[in-house]
């Protein structure tokens, strides 16, 4: 079954929602992004999550010492990283998710990227500092590489082409943020339910 990742959680309203709808994965953006909340915010966001749901915190360069008290005030599970890992980062006690911006001769090595690792796999922009861009990739680029790793795909997704994405690189999981909201920072109710629904259609 393809793990769902809804990231930029913002409200509490929204984070009911995706529990409500059984998605496996909850991200929450700590960086320079419109979606970013404080510490203090991620924290009360976590305070009623139960312990199967998977709680990501999305750093782009952030040092260790930064991620690590997001981890201990918001119960973080896992850390998504837009940068290189490092072996001070592997001690951080949570699961990595190193983020790959697929463009040619950038690899998995590159980022320090191991077998346990699960790698998202994001959009390459130039004019990007490291986030999310909101747009898709050619995911066929990646198929070699989803059948040596635990692969995300991020980037562009949506209820109408997520499916595709499933069918491509059959992932271990995909990643959504902008593509089931009604604005940034608000998620969609009809959107997100589309989306979940799309991807365990594909999944069938």
């Amino acid at each position: 079954m393809t793990r769902i990742k809804i990231c930029g959680n913002t409200r509490a309203e929204d984070v009911e929602l995706a529990l409500s709808v059984g998605v496996d994965l909850l991200g929450f953006i700590f960086t320079r992004s419109k979606r970013q909340i404080s510490i203090t915010e991620g924290a009360a966001l976590v305070a009623d999550i139960p312990e199967s749901v998977e709680r990501v915190g999305v750093f782009i360069d952030e040092p260790p010492a930064v991620i690590a008290q997001a981890i201990d005030r918001c119960r973080l599970t896992a850390a998504q990283i837009y940068r290189p890992i490092t072996a001070e980062d592997r001690r951080l006690g949570v699961a990595l998710l190193p983020a790959l911006r697929m463009r040619p001769g950038l690899g998995p090595v590159d980022h320090g990227v191991l077998p346990s690792d699960r790698i998202v796999l994001d959009t390459w922009t130039d004019e990007s500092d490291g986030g999310g861009s909101g747009r898709t990739w050619d995911w066929g680029v990646a198929e070699a590489l989803a059948r040596q790793h635990r692969v995300i795909v991020s980037g562009g997704l949506n209820a109408a082409n997520v499916d595709q994405a499933v069918a491509t690189l059959a992932p271990w999981g995909v990643d959504v943020c902008g593509g089931v909201e009604s604005a940034a920072r608000q998620k969609d109710p009809a959107k997100l339910r589309a989306f979940v629904a799309a991807v365990r259609g594909a999944d069938r």
